[in-house]
């Protein structure tokens, strides 16, 4: 095994990780629920009201004062490009098509979401811009030796 494959298996744990956390509550959450308690210890105080706070609806609903069309078709398929996406990469698993819809995913945040707040900052468009990059890089890196594409020889 070379170190460029343990590079490329942190890289995608960490970003699929984070991508898929991400897509779980826009896909599960909302009024009155709640994730499952091994979640919310995992990721710490703020999932929880997150969660809350998140569902369809709710992301559709800000997708909708940002101009999106067609904000709840929007909402889920951004949920599941960050869940289906993320836990993709993870495993580096159907790495060429998870790691295009992550791009575009986060390229759409970028330009939607936090392009007018800038770079840096609450609402800036950085924690987007690495995430998108990082699938970018798994993309056209391939996802290294110890993943499900290799063990099925995509």
């Amino acid at each position: 095994m070379r170190r460029s494959d343990l590079g490329l298996l942190t890289l995608r744990l960490t970003t699929g990780s984070v991508l898929a956390a991400h897509g779980l509550p826009k896909l599960f959450g909302g009024p009155d629920r709640r994730p499952p308690a091994l979640l919310s210890s995992l990721m710490g105080s703020n999932y929880a009201p997150a969660w809350e706070r998140s569902g369809i609806a709710a992301f559709a609903g800000h997708l909708e004062k940002m101009g999106v069309p067609m904000p709840e078709m929007a909402a889920r398929a951004s949920a599941l490009a960050e869940l289906g996406g993320g836990l993709a990469l993870a495993l580096g698993a159907a790495t060429p098509m998870a790691s295009l819809a992550s791009v575009v995913n986060m390229a759409v945040a970028v330009r939607k979401a936090h392009w007018k707040t800038g770079l840096y900052g609450q609402g800036g468009y950085e924690f987007a811009l690495v995430l998108g990059a990082a699938a970018l890089a798994i993309g056209l890196s391939g996802p290294g030796s110890i993943s499900v594409d290799r063990l099925f020889k995509r």
